[in-house]
């Protein structure tokens, strides 16, 4: 089998249908779909259960995306994990989109999907498939000139490089998948989709990336994670691992600010202050500290 597609669930029944209801509409038929339940109390399970074999089927006692997507990869037995969340969609042509730039292009360790942004479902009539396009890389690590991927709904991974790499994190944080795709940072091919889009992704307000706490901690266990020199690449990647990190973090110090929280910006300001020296990031070394006073006197 191809592909295991996998998708963690709290607490969102009414959507989670739609999720199941656009794999299955995949013109791809190689995968299977694994769906855990994060300790949800609502309707999940006989959601789930309408579905009959066609998911397979586990449950947490509300342990995080993290910890139900590792459970879900310990079951899966595709080649290639799929992630997908359950209040995001797929596009008919998802899977044999991922399918051909696999093909093509050696079985890369990591591939990451193309997003369309959406509120409602009608903002998706429009969409179309078509020959897909990609750019690639040697490695992750190889891309970091800009951001490459959009969530952990974008991530595709070959499943021995996911276990390789450590899975994700059993944290309950927000940046898992940033800190997943920092391990994977050197395994060999890193594929990123610009076309057609591959996911629906949903923007709505009850979106767990809206919790500055557990982003925070995030930050701090991917900014611990490189000063422990836990991700992989050396000294010699060291300069590829800070411009992805810098990014991944630089606009949580501002929403840090914006939210009152001006020691927790100081403090992740100064954790990266010798890497944005080496990247030669002057006006974000300047231009925090103006932001935050100005922040201080009003």
């Amino acid at each position: 089998m191809l592909f295991s597609v996998i998708i963690p669930t709290y607490n969102r029944a009414s959507l989670l249908c739609e999720t199941l209801d656009s794999i299955f509409a995949q013109t791809l038929k190689d995968y299977e779909v694994v769906v855990v339940n994060d300790g949800s109390t609502d309707e999940t399970t006989a959601v789930v259960a309408s579905y009959g074999n066609r998911v397979r089927y586990f449950q947490l006692q509300n342990n995080g995306p993290g910890a139900a997507r590792n459970l879900g990869a310990q079951h899966a037995t595709g080649e290639y994990l799929a992630f997908l969340d359950s209040d995001d969609l797929w596009f008919p042509w998802t899977l044999e989109t991922y399918q051909q730039l696999i093909m093509c292009n050696q079985r890369p360790a990591f591939l990451a999907g193309k997003p369309q942004r959406f509120r409602a479902e009608k903002e998706l009539q429009a969409s179309i498939g078509g020959e897909p396009r990609a750019v690639w890389f040697q490695n992750y690590l190889a891309a970091g000139d800009e951001w490459r991927w959009w969530g952990a709904s974008s991530f595709v991974i070959r499943r021995d490089a996911f276990e390789a790499a450590g899975k994700f994190t059993n944290e309950w944080v927000n940046g898992e998948d940033a800190d997943l795709a920092l391990r994977l940072g050197i395994s060999p091919g890193f594929v990123q989709v610009t076309n057609p889009p591959t996911f629906a992704y949903r923007e709505h307000d009850s979106s767990a990336m809206k919790n500055l706490s557990k982003t925070l901690t995030g930050t701090w266990l991917a900014i611990h994670a490189e000063q422990a020199g836990e991700y992989p690449g050396g000294e010699e990647r060291a300069l590829e691992r800070w411009r992805i990190l810098a990014r991944q973090a630089r606009p949580v110090t501002f929403d840090c600010l914006r939210q009152g929280l001006l020691q927790e910006a100081g403090k992740l300001y100064w954790a990266m202050f010798r890497w944005h020296i080496a990247l030669g990031r002057w006006k974000y070394l300047v231009g925090f500290p103006v932001k935050a006073l100005i922040g201080r006197t009003k």
